[in-house]
């Protein structure tokens, strides 16, 4: 399957679709279904806040299949794909195309169990386990760097 990737275009909608989907079926192996349930439990409202920051999209046949986003304090804020997309370079193509469009790299980034090894594999570094408490239930997290 091909996909395309280019810039964020107001796709605050399709974006909270993939972050949900992502979440909810695409983490099953290291989260359980209520900490899915707490950190996603519905479709959330449109991601607006993603044009505020540097944000590239994943496409496929029309329809977003996943995004990275970057603040301007160097912080990647979002990195979802849907999970029928998972393993087929889309979250290498969206990261690489984020550095190539910043002009300073990502710092920093709160990583989930499921998102650490892909940031690891590209030299990030936990620093820190995190225990985020969302909705009362205890997500585990690692706060990463890049130096």
């Amino acid at each position: 399957m091909t996909f395309s990737i280019r810039l964020y275009n107001d796709d605050a909608r399709a974006c909270a679709e993939v972050y949900f989907y992502a979440v909810q079926r695409g983490t099953n192996e290291k989260y359980t279904k209520e900490q899915r349930n707490a950190w996603a439990p519905k479709i959330p409202d449109p991601l607006t806040y993603l044009s505020d920051e540097t944000c590239v999209i994943a496409e496929a046949q029309g329809k977003v299949i996943g995004f990275i986003s970057m603040t301007a304090d160097q912080h990647i804020s979002m990195a979802f794909v849907h999970p029928d997309w998972h393993r087929q370079g889309v979250a290498g193509a969206l990261y690489n195309r984020l550095l190539n469009t910043v002009s300073a790299p990502p710092k920093t980034v709160h990583a989930s169990l499921i998102a650490q090894p892909f940031f690891e594999k590209r030299g990030w570094v936990a620093v820190e386990k995190e225990e985020h408490v969302v909705r009362g239930v205890t997500l585990i997290r690692h706060l990463m760097r890049l130096d």
